[in-house]
């Protein structure tokens, strides 16, 4: 079975259903790239949820621009190698009978997830006007 990464940004328990602070859950097998960003910040990238289409297009031309979802954990000064190894060793380590298929990388709601993330922010590439 797959595995899916699990993300919350907020951690007022009515704030879930919105898509960049609520509850997001990607499939593992869409993680594209994990890079730093900052001495804080650590992106990771997605194949998108949905196509993003260029201004003069629509889903008819076929043509699709090049974006991708993207998730930016907050994590101390100069640990991204720290947690990228972290969530790659959860990502790794073997499914059971009856184990969970979700990695929670940040839940706020909670304070929980891999050691060293302390936020996460959420952008879906969205389709343009």
């Amino acid at each position: 079975m797959e595995k899916f990464l699990y993300f919350r940004a907020d951690s007022t328990l009515a704030n879930d259903e919105d898509n960049a602070n609520g509850s997001n859950i990607v499939k593992v097998s869409d993680l594209i790239s994990m890079a730093s960003t900052s001495d804080t910040a650590l992106a990771l990238r997605f194949k998108p949820r949905m196509n993003a289409f260029g201004a003069d297009q629509d889903d008819t031309t076929g043509t699709v621009l090049n974006k991708t979802d993207s998730v930016t954990l907050t994590v101390a000064a100069n640990t991204q190698k720290d947690v990228i190894e972290r969530i790659l060793a959860a990502i790794a380590k073997p499914q059971i009978a009856g184990s969970p298929n979700m990695i929670t990388i940040y839940d706020a709601l909670s304070a929980t997830g891999i050691k060293g993330v302390t936020g996460v922010s959420v952008a879906i590439a969205a389709a343009q006007s």
